[in-house]
């Protein structure tokens, strides 16, 4: 770890003004998001891999009741939920 590079940071963010900290802790959240979402969409196109099906279609089934009740399943389901709520956020 770079101590010096640290050190200068913690000057520079203490420096800011409240405003500008805002700014920075809605900047730093949004690059998490972002990171999660990429992870989620991973996830997402490893069931669409393994069961030939779009997660949108997938989605719409599930729900409808046309689909098993299986682990995979309910996983892929809340997978996609997440999508949908990290998305809303990130608007």
């Amino acid at each position: 770890m770079n101590q010096k590079l640290v050190q200068s940071l913690v000057q520079v963010i203490l420096s800011l003004s409240e405003e500008e900290q805002d700014y920075l802790q809605r900047e730093i959240g949004k690059h998490s998001l972002t990171q999660e979402i990429v992870k989620i969409k991973q996830k997402l196109e490893e069931f669409e891999n393994k069961y030939h099906m779009k997660s949108d279609d997938f989605y719409r089934q599930f729900q409808a009741g046309n689909l098993e009740d299986s682990m995979d399943f309910f996983e892929w389901n809340t997978y996609y939920e997440m999508l949908m709520n990290a998305n809303i956020k990130a608007s």
